[in-house]
């Protein structure tokens, strides 16, 4: 979501911060304004509201991850490649906490830990597409499982992501802040994949393993 307007570029900076700090319920249109520089009626012209101002600061939060024009077609890379692509991506900004626009990786954890009805939209619009897009590449390595396994490996994949951003403060407390460090996006971009790859190859296998067994015990007619 591209913002031109100058006053709207900083009223969702500016709401961004009163959101991530005090969530949608306790944060005032007054204070945002003030933050922003702009006229009290500022939200109203620009956004309509304030459930629609803060529709729009998720999304726009959300929209500084990984578009999907990061990721190669399937004409460009195999399934391992862009496996890894989509790790990278996806990893990139949920490492990324303490660049200058910090507040959109604390509105995005408040909303996943506390979700509103933003979160209808955001995954409408945002994330079931990325998350479509690894069902495809999964399915490429598994595409005789039904959709339930596929959900299950595609969880886990992001699920492995996110717990370096959910769990970086009990992390740092387990190994400290310092070698913690070291597990960086290219380390743990190729952890994750390689992980996941052997996870997809060891369930092929014992897929292949069981059929044998599955036919013998089919009972006769």
């Amino acid at each position: 979501m591209e913002v031109q307007d100058p006053t709207k570029v900083r009223l969702i900076d500016a709401a961004g911060e009163e959101f991530a700090d005090k969530g949608f319920s306790a944060a005032r249109v007054r204070d945002i304004c003030v933050r922003a520089g702009a006229n009290g009626a500022a939200v109203n012209y620009h956004f309509g509201d304030k459930e629609q101002l803060y529709v729009e600061t998720v999304l726009c939060a959300h929209h500084c991850g990984m578009d999907m024009e990061e990721l190669p077609s399937n004409e460009e890379a195999g399934p391992a490649e862009q496996l890894r692509a989509f790790v990278h991506g996806f990893l990139s900004r949920v490492l990324a906490i303490d660049e200058p626009n910090a507040w959109r990786h604390r509105l995005m954890l408040r909303e996943l830990t506390q979700p509103t009805p933003a979160s209808d939209v955001l995954v409408r619009e945002v994330i079931r597409p990325k998350f479509e897009r690894l069902l495809e590449i999964l399915r490429r390595f598994r595409p005789d499982d039904p959709d339930q396994k596929l959900y299950a490996f595609a969880f886990s994949v992001i699920g492995q992501c996110l717990h370096y951003r959910m769990a970086r403060p009990v992390a740092e407390r387990l190994i400290g802040a310092e070698t913690l460090e070291t597990l960086d996006l290219e380390f743990l971009t190729e952890h994750i994949t390689t992980f996941s790859l052997a996870a997809l190859e060891r369930a092929a296998s014992e897929q292949d393993r069981e059929s044998p067994r599955l036919i013998e015990a089919k009972p006769s007619l």
